[in-house]
């Protein structure tokens, strides 16, 4: 009968370790696993800053080749900058 108890408590000794390592680690592993969650996003995050960059610095380089390219380009941009030819009477209106 003694054996019986002897085993009985083993068992239910080996069991409650087994859980508190299971439960061990987990808690350790979990700190871990939510980093690994942030950085993931943060990674997405910077993935699509870096292609609204690419697109950008695609428009530049356009509007670059653009500036030597096509004087009408040219003309629109310095327009817009309240540039005008030498001898033209421009009006301008402000809000």
């Amino acid at each position: 009968m003694r054996d019986g108890l002897r085993e009985k408590f083993l068992h239910v000794f080996t069991l409650i370790l087994l859980a508190l390592i299971i439960v061990g680690g987990t808690a350790l592993a979990y700190p871990t696993w939510r980093r690994g969650q942030s950085l993931k996003r943060q990674e997405a995050e910077l993935r699509v800053l870096i292609e609204k960059k690419k697109r950008e610095i695609a428009q530049l380089a356009e509007n670059q080749r653009r500036f030597k390219t096509d004087p009408e380009f040219v003309e629109m941009i310095a327009r817009q900058n309240k540039r005008v030819f030498p001898g033209e009477l421009v009006f301008i209106f402000e809000d």
